[in-house]
């Protein structure tokens, strides 16, 4: 199998769901005030209310409903006027969870903030496309311009932008039921030709009137993964031809998600952002500030804290959210320099020093500080013993392509829109 640091990071983000913030980073502060439209995106929610025990050895994954009402306080506390939610929005594709998560939407919208939602590879099956469709009217289905006939791909025009939400499907074929929808032999996620065809047509409307357009969907198109079809799961068919269509008509910006981590991916004038998974470390989200000229990106972690006490909530886990996760990344670090040196033994001291390396480089990746704390990682006492115990573990390439090839654009960018 091809080692790619973006495939171990889908496996990671499973396993930091019960990790977190550096004792230095503080907790979350209100953004500088938008001087345009502000818009919040969020991914991989992931919604199982199911999953309410408290004490079972579930880390984050049982504070899943806590967690997506304080996403939908702190976004519309920072000032956001729209959110999109790029997939993978519940977990099993059960309609009793659609319909909770449709009633939190509901909420959230009554309050000003108005929610657009793609489905993902878990959203569909046991429900099909027209029931997603149906339960989701309110959350972008009934505001669109217009929905293509063959997914659940829609476009709402608005007089300030133009939003072009596709559906990359892989979900389970049983759940496709819209008229003009291809037959499927397999699960792949895809883009058909009548899509592609439909969206081109937005495009062209959406250039004739002069908008600027956000395009977002589940499934990556800038990723190694998604153009391989050999990496079933991660693969998306036409990736290619639609990252072309959309550096034709000059849209300077893919949102998505799936990865459950953080990226930014540039390729031929077109940026991808990944979105990360909610109930992972570091519970985050991304806002995007839109003006005639630019697009500008900027990270946000949810301030659970904040909403847990103005909400009256008594679980002490929810009131000191930052010191809880603090300690979760610690022990992971801790734990995972001991299962390494089970091969590759190391004193005592030098397993202290490569975990507090290991705990400082996860922490300025997903920070977004990697690539300006390089030189201050690789100085650490801790490096060499840590790649010392990581020799044959998958950490060992990863973290080294991880450190080496670090993108300043994670801590944030802003993109021209203009011509």
């Amino acid at each position: 199998m091809k080692r790619t640091a973006a495939a171990l990071l889908c496996l990671l983000a499973l396993v930091f769901s019960a990790c977190g913030t550096s004792d230095a980073v503080p907790t979350p502060a209100p953004l500088p005030a938008s001087e345009g439209l502000r818009i919040a995106v969020a991914s991989d929610l992931h919604f199982a209310p199911d999953n309410t025990d408290k004490k079972a050895n579930l880390g984050a994954v049982a504070y899943n409903p806590e967690f997506i009402d304080a996403l939908l306080c702190d976004a519309a506390d920072q000032g956001a006027e729209l959110m999109l939610l790029t997939g993978d929005i519940v977990n099993l594709g059960r309609r009793e969870h659609h319909e909770a998560l449709a009633e939190k939407l509901r909420a959230a919208e009554k309050d000003g903030l108005s929610i657009f939602v793609l489905p993902g590879n878990h959203d569909l099956a046991p429900i099909t496309q027209r029931e997603f469709a149906g339960i989701y009217a309110d959350f972008g289905f009934d505001d669109a311009y217009r929905q293509d006939r063959a997914s659940l791909s829609y476009c709402v025009m608005r007089e300030d932008l133009c939003v072009l939400m596709m559906d990359t499907a892989g979900y389970d074929r049983s759940a496709i039921d819209l008229p003009d929808a291809p037959n499927r032999t397999d699960d792949e996620a895809f883009l058909s030709e009548t899509t592609l065809q439909w969206a081109e047509e937005m495009l062209a409307e959406a250039q004739q009137r002069e908008l600027p357009v956000l395009c977002a969907g589940h499934f990556n198109i800038l990723t190694a993964e998604g153009r391989d079809p050999s990496r079933s799961g991660l693969y998306l068919e036409n990736a290619d031809r639609f990252a072309a269509l959309l550096r034709e008509y000059s849209v300077p910006l893919y949102l998505s998600g799936h990865l459950h981590t953080r990226c930014v991916l540039q390729e031929g004038g077109l940026t991808e952002l990944i979105t990360e998974y909610l109930l992972a470390y570091p519970t985050g989200y991304s806002m995007l500030d839109l003006t005639p000229d630019a697009v500008t990106y900027m990270p946000c972690r949810v301030n659970v804290d904040a909403w847990a006490a103005e909400t009256g909530q008594k679980d002490r886990t929810l009131l000191h959210f930052t010191r809880w996760q603090q300690k979760q990344l610690r022990k992971y670090s801790v734990q995972n320099v001991n299962d390494m040196c089970v091969r590759n033994p190391l004193t005592h001291r030098d397993r202290r020093r490569a975990s507090a390396f290991f705990y400082a480089a996860m922490d300025a990746y997903w920070r977004g500080d990697l690539a300006q704390e390089r030189e201050t990682l690789l100085a650490m006492r801790g490096c060499e013993p840590f790649f010392q115990c990581a020799e044959g573990y998958a950490y060992e390439w990863w973290l080294r392509d991880l450190i080496d090839t670090a993108s300043p654009l994670l801590g944030g960018f802003t993109i021209s829109i203009s011509e």
